[in-house]
């Protein structure tokens, strides 16, 4: 039987079962940061995780999740399920923050048959598999064959080989959206798809991702259930790594709020303006014009122009973060046609 960790918001007296970091209303819990003190991990399907101590965040030792696409890869148990409404009673308040990576695949190397050669390939006269002695008088005279080539042969090939030409294998293709899943005893709540280029490196091709609650979806309300799993997958058929993995709760997070879609001109000064942070709360913004290029820093200020070189449809980033590091960062984006 497991034990349900409450986690009570209260001036007077604050129970807690796990080890939760406090400031007034607001809480996080970090599941995974290098140790297994509050996860069991399990595998989602044929899905693999497991601790790798080649691969570090920080100073801590990283997971490998082997993933076959968005509905296989691990899993992250916890030891003692969380009271699901102190992260979404409030789903703007509440945050799943991810840190994670995928790297570029190693090309594949072609592996050469035992004995070193193809089947068929040329080999010394007398070894095993050599092509027959060639003799002149066997080939039809030039031109017989249409095109000059026998009909069994294909560009590429020699006397004795099988097949055609050998096509190049397909390159091993780099995970780009990972996909949460929060199991509860009442349901699961469903990140989507997750662009890890629409998030910011923050060292050694690690990216974080601070996710709001109000992001999952799911067809059942689970705020009164119990957090049991956390789910990570992948896009496709290949490795990525988790430094961090942890749920809070932000009783006035921080506003990020880009606007409204808008239309614009080419080469035509346009004017962004974020929404303004409730009163005392002092905030940094920063802008991206253009996310085919990677999250970049190319605006800052709550109110910030813009000039687009190019016609076309551009997603523009806003990143709100707090100055004093205490609260997560926020993010929005917003959407701008540029015209002739």
């Amino acid at each position: 039987m497991t034990r349900k960790v409450t986690v009570a918001f209260a001036c007077a007296a604050i129970m807690i079962f796990a080890p939760l970091v406090l400031a007034q209303n607001d809480a996080a819990v970090v599941l995974y940061s290098g140790d297994l003190n509050l996860v069991e991990l399990g595998s989602w399907g044929s899905g693999v995780i497991e601790i790798d101590g080649d691969e570090r965040y920080l100073q801590s030792d990283a997971l490998r999740i082997e993933t076959g696409g968005f509905f296989t890869g691990g899993r992250l148990t916890l030891r003692e399920p969380l009271d699901a409404s102190a992260f979404l009673g409030d789903p703007s308040g509440g945050y799943l923050r991810l840190i994670a990576k995928a790297l570029e695949p190693a090309p594949e190397t072609p592996v050469m048959p035992e004995g070193g050669f193809f089947p068929g390939e040329g080999q010394f006269p007398g070894d095993p598999g050599a092509m027959p002695p060639f003799d002149p008088g066997a080939m039809p005279p030039e031109g017989q064959f249409p095109g000059g080539m026998p009909p069994e042969w294909q560009p590429g090939m020699e006397p004795g080989m099988e097949g055609g030409m050998m096509a190049p294998p397909e390159p091993p293709k780099k995970i780009e959206r990972l996909r949460v899943l929060l199991v509860t005893d009442s349901g699961a709540l469903d990140s989507g798809a997750i662009e890890l280029a629409d998030y910011p490196l923050i060292v050694d091709d690690w990216v974080e991702i601070v996710l709001p609650m109000t992001a999952f979806g799911g067809p059942v309300d689970v705020k009164d259930g119990e957090i049991l799993h956390v789910a990570l997958f992948g896009d496709t058929e290949e490795t990525f790594w988790v430094g961090e993995v942890g749920l809070g709760y932000e009783a006035q997070p921080l506003v990020a709020e880009a606007g409204e879609p808008m239309v614009t001109k080419v080469n035509t000064e346009t004017q962004f303006q974020a929404a303004e942070q409730p009163a005392g709360v002092n905030a940094l913004y920063i802008w991206d014009f253009d996310e085919l290029d990677g999250l970049q820093e190319q605006g800052y200020g709550r109110e910030t122009t813009w000039t687009f070189p190019t016609p076309g449809y551009y997603l523009v980033t806003l990143t709100v973060s707090d100055p004093d590091g205490k609260k997560v960062d926020r993010m929005d984006r917003v959407r701008v046609q540029v015209t002739n």
